[in-house]
Parts: structure tokens; C-alpha cells; sequence
């Protein structure tokens, strides 16, 4: 019998793969799931860690302010009338920021601007800012002065005039030209806006900002020293200062009143006046903007 007869075995001596490609393929065996060792082959395991609930920094509200001191009493006449002559509700928490001395460059006109304290701006004035607010105010980041040692230490070795130099009427050494340097401008400072407050001369539209080289939190503007004048300050005078600021609030889905304007309150300590330029207006110069 031939290998090609028609009774020979022709699937044995055919190859295996023109054997499967008849028969078929093998049916496919579901394997029991097992499960792999952690880490190999690249494949993730699941992990049963704490889901970590983080905010951005701008977003976690700071520490609420500190209640004032024991003793501390608001201004007279602020919650009766005068929050609600300035517009705001007369139930707003007012804060106590700090108490200062009147200095005479919060007087004089060639510094015209009113700082306040650094120690109740960390501590009281900051919280009641939102992100935004400080940041317009100059008040993020560290408060620490920096260091004038390098500018003092590069003026010293400047080299002065030599030995043997003169000047003639002119303005000249001999053989060259003295040229001056060109005075250097004060930075631009911006700031944030408030409303500087007094129960006797009433409130003024001005600037907060926080200085890069001091460090030291002022109020400045247009119209500044025609308004500390008003409030009557001498050196010396021991004085208060509050803050208080209307926030947004909604009631029902609808805002019953939007972010208003910090307002910050410099008023003398003890000192005997009848009321404020709303109740008493003959004592006091009213003057509002």
C-alpha cells in the first residue's frame, strides 16, 4: 500500500500544522484566577491607604482673631449709630487690633502715612483678610526685615576723592568732568484699599500696604494728613486701633449684602468728647467720603 492510497493512514504522515488546520483548534481552558505577587510584571495593587483630604493654602481659612483684653471696651457711640451711618449692620464683630503711641512722622507731611502696629497686624489684622486682600496688601510671606548690612558695607568702600585733586570754578577736576548721578526714585508702592475711621472726623477712602524694607504696615494716601488733623492727635496721645469689615451674606440662595471694605478705627483713649460727629455734630467737623 502506497503512502498517497486511499487506505493509507495520510493523516499521520501529514504535518502538524496542516493537522490542526483540520482538526481545529483545542478548546480554550479557563485557568483558576490566581492572584499575583505585589509589584511583578508592573501591575497595580490596590492599597487600603487613607484618602488625604487636601486644600490649597489659600483656601484653609486663617485662625479667628483673639477676643480683645480683658477690660477693653469698644468706642462709645460705634454699635448706636455709627456702624449704621457708615452703612454696615450695627451687630458687625468689631476687633481690637493693637494700642500705639502717636509718633510725629504719623504728623508730618513728609512722611504722610500712619503706621500700625506689627505685632497686632500678625496677630489680629491678618485674620480677618481673605487671601486676595493680604495679598494686595503686601502681607504674605515673612515679615522678617531684611538685613541693610551689604547696602552699608558697599557705600563704605566706595572710593572717596584722591590726594592732589582740585576743583576749579567750574566744577571740574583737572582734566576731567565731575559727573553727578541721577537721584534715585522711591518705589511705587500700591496697596489695599480701606477706609480709615474716627468718631470725630468720620471716615476717608485710603491705602494699606506693608513696606518691603521695614516691614512696617502703613496707611497712606491722598488726602491723609487733612484727615489725622481732623481727628485732633497730638504726639504722644496713647491711641486704640479696631477694625471691622462686612462680609458677603445669603440668605435663602440670595446675598442679602456683598463684601464691603475693611474699616479701621484709630480713636484716643480716654478721652471725654459727648459723642460722635452724627450725634454731636456742632463739637466735632463732620467730614465723610
Amino acid at each position: 500500500m502506497t503512502p498517497n492510497s486511499p487506505g493509507s493512514n495520510s493523516k499521520r504522515n501529514l504535518p502538524m500544522a496542516a493537522q490542526r488546520r483540520r482538526v481545529g483548534k483545542r478548546p480554550w481552558r479557563q485557568e483558576p484566577a490566581t492572584a499575583p505577587p505585589a509589584g511583578v510584571g508592573g501591575m497595580v495593587v490596590p492599597c487600603a491607604a487613607a484618602v488625604l483630604d487636601v486644600k490649597p493654602i489659600n483656601a484653609i481659612p486663617p485662625p479667628p482673631p483673639p477676643p480683645p483684653p480683658a477690660g477693653r471696651e469698644e468706642p462709645p457711640c460705634l454699635r448706636s449709630h455709627f456702624l449704621v451711618e457708615l452703612g454696615l449692620r450695627a451687630d458687625l464683630p468689631v476687633h481690637f487690633i493693637d494700642e500705639k503711641r502717636v509718633t510725629s512722622t504719623d504728623l508730618v507731611a513728609q512722611q504722610n502715612r500712619f503706621r500700625i502696629p506689627s505685632d497686632g497686624v500678625e496677630r489680629c489684622l491678618r485674620a480677618i483678610l481673605t487671601p486676595a486682600e493680604l495679598r494686595e496688601a503686601n502681607l504674605l510671606g515673612d515679615p522678617t526685615p531684611r538685613s541693610r548690612t551689604r547696602k552699608r558695607r558697599a557705600k563704605r568702600q566706595q572710593p572717596g576723592p584722591l590726594q592732589g585733586e582740585t576743583r576749579n570754578g567750574e566744577g571740574e577736576r583737572q582734566g576731567e568732568k565731575i559727573m553727578k548721578e541721577p537721584k534715585k526714585k522711591g518705589r511705587v508702592h500700591g496697596g489695599f484699599g480701606l477706609k480709615l475711621v474716627d468718631l470725630a472726623a468720620g471716615a476717608k477712602k485710603l491705602l494699606m500696604s506693608r513696606w518691603s524694607s521695614s516691614k512696617g504696615t502703613i496707611v497712606k494716601g491722598r488726602g491723609y494728613l487733612d484727615f489725622i488733623r481732623r481727628c485732633g492727635f497730638k504726639e504722644n496721645d496713647v491711641v486704640e486701633v479696631w477694625a471691622f469689615v462686612e462680609r458677603r451674606f445669603r440668605l435663602f440662595g440670595a446675598n442679602l449684602c456683598d463684601d464691603g471694605p475693611l474699616h479701621v478705627l484709630v480713636e484716643k483713649k480716654d478721652q471725654q468728647q459727648p459723642g460722635c460727629c452724627y450725634c454731636c455734630p456742632l463739637p466735632h467737623p463732620t467730614h465723610r467720603s
